[in-house]
């Protein structure tokens, strides 16, 4: 059963998981309260430490999540399908959740504590792994990029990019926060990158249910 990256569709796959990956580093959560906490307290030098602790365990956590999902499946093709659609259902459900959430009137700032270097690298490694939103989001997201054919280089590719992206994006909002008055002004326009995200997963989750189907019919038909 060849399931993995088509070579005439690498590029889209690849551009689709960086767009997710992205947008989900973008959507506002616990992970984003660190990283403001820490530059608000400290200064931008903790804020980017522990936007980069915090990359590095999103990539690890990716890279653990698609490998461990490649051997999974290459034990049950049923169980691939099965994993594609509750991932694709998963994201169409979140799609629609931040679509419809309602705009944010109000703007709550986050209480700066005590901090240092060290510690912001800690809490940002720590929040990455005990977040229950990134392990759902990343199980359902990688669900739909790995496969029984998937190979080593692939899975690790996988997590640098996913560790890349959210490092990157987090590093830019120590910089742009340790600016007066610039986490108001983001913190109000969170709501439009919400709509965003929506956006993506719900194109990237649809793209996956049919093809999903695409291949439930051709298995039919054989």
């Amino acid at each position: 059963m060849e399931v993995f990256f088509d070579s005439s569709m690498s590029v889209t796959f690849w551009l689709s998981v960086t767009l997710a990956c992205l947008f989900g580093a973008m959507s506002p959560g616990p992970s984003l309260a660190i990283v403001v906490n820490h530059t608000l307290s400290q200064g931008r030098i903790a804020g980017i430490c522990a936007a980069l602790s915090h990359g590095l365990a999103i990539g690890l956590f990716a890279y653990a999540t698609a490998s461990g999902l490649a051997i999974a499946l290459a034990n049950n093709s049923m169980l691939f399908d099965a994993i594609q659609l509750l991932g694709s259902i998963f994201l169409l459900f979140t799609a629609v959740k931040l679509l419809f959430a309602p705009i944010k009137t109000d703007v709550e700032l986050v209480l700066a504590v005590h901090s240092s270097n060290w510690r912001a690298a800690r809490d940002g490694f720590l929040i990455a792994l005990v977040n229950p939103k990134v392990v759902l989001f990343f199980t359902a997201l990688l669900s739909q990029f790995v496969g029984v054919e998937t190979e080593v280089w692939e899975a690790i590719t996988l997590g640098v990019i996913a560790g890349g992206v959210d490092a990157l994006w987090y590093m830019l909002i120590a910089l742009i926060i340790s600016h007066s008055g610039m986490l108001i002004r983001f913190q109000r326009g969170s709501w439009w990158l919400d709509k965003v995200f929506s956006i993506v997963l719900f194109a990237i989750a649809s793209r996956f249910i049919l093809d999903l189907l695409e291949r439930v019919d051709i298995m039919s038909l054989s």
